[in-house]
């Protein structure tokens, strides 16, 4: 079997790109990262956030693999090392709006099948040779957004025309939801907490008709207004990504954030968020 592959990452607003692209060819292991840093200001001495130092280091511990073992017992193994981390630098582990975090989605390609692991919104999509789109992953954290999305759609109706004021409507909201990471009824996270490891969502698919794997930061979801009602979601973002390559894909998404970027067509937190994306051929 050959495997070939295509990968992006692009900045977004933030002073660094927070996300990673976790590439280990000789290993068959590939994955996106989402960095998620602390609601309270931090950095280290080289200036880097807590979402970047979380992203980096879960991608050099993968990176640097060389025993294959369950992609779980390495992910549950790269959580306790961010707790070390986190201690290191005095973080209280109790007040969840300091801890530094990761969103991933990771596979190995093995001999029988695609072995994966998610937490967070990454996404990973299986596409077939009949073109069907196949998610193998949920959003774990859409229906906390939700409310909070309300709330800004709120602020909208009654005249608020700033990001910046919008935000102030919902940041309790943020804050209140990082409470329920790692929680049932929440959504799963890395972020060094011992019960994230119950969170994961993991397994495994064969590669019977199997085309491509796209495994996706939230930043590279397309506004769900703009997709035709018509169409499932999931599906349009697939095909849209395969047909355009994803050099296009990103730059396009990034021309329609530039057209609003007070984020009131198009209901987000900030005007553009950081950008991954890694789209895996199976030949």
């Amino acid at each position: 079997m050959v495997i070939t592959y295509e990968e992006i990452t692009r900045k977004g607003v933030g002073v660094l790109n927070e996300d990673a692209i976790i590439s280990h060819p000789k290993a068959n292991l590939y994955g996106a990262l989402d960095g998620v840093s602390s609601l309270v200001p931090y950095v280290n001495s080289k200036k880097e956030t807590g979402g970047f130092i979380a992203a980096n280091l879960v991608k050099n511990y993968f990176e640097s693999l060389t025993e294959p073992g369950s992609l779980k017992d390495h992910v549950t193994e790269v959580n306790n090392l961010l707790r070390e981390q986190m201690i290191l630098a005095n973080i209280n582990l109790e007040k969840k709006e300091e801890l530094w975090g990761a969103a991933l989605a990771i596979l190995r390609v093995h001999d029988d099948g695609v072995e994966f692991i998610q937490t967070g919104d990454c996404m990973i999509l299986a596409v077939y040779d009949n073109e069907e789109v196949r998610p193998l992953t949920w959003r774990q954290v859409s229906h906390l957004e939700a409310s909070a999305f309300a709330k800004w759609q709120e602020g909208i109706t009654k005249g608020l025309n700033s990001r910046k004021e919008l935000h102030e409507t919902v940041i309790a909201t943020i804050v209140q939801n990082r409470y329920r990471s790692n929680t049932d009824g929440g959504y799963g996270v890395l972020n060094g907490e011992k019960d994230a490891v119950r969170f994961f969502e993991y397994g495994k698919i064969n590669l019977t008709c199997l085309k491509h794997i796209i495994l996706l930061t939230d930043g590279m979801f397309l506004p769900t207004n703009i997709v035709p009602e018509q169409n499932s979601y999931w599906s349009f973002v697939a095909h849209s990504i395969l047909d355009k390559g994803l050099t296009l894909y990103t730059r396009e998404l990034i021309e329609l954030e530039e057209c609003d970027p007070e984020c009131m067509n198009h209901v987000r937190f900030k005007k553009s968020d950081d950008k991954t994306a890694i789209v895996i051929n199976f030949q």
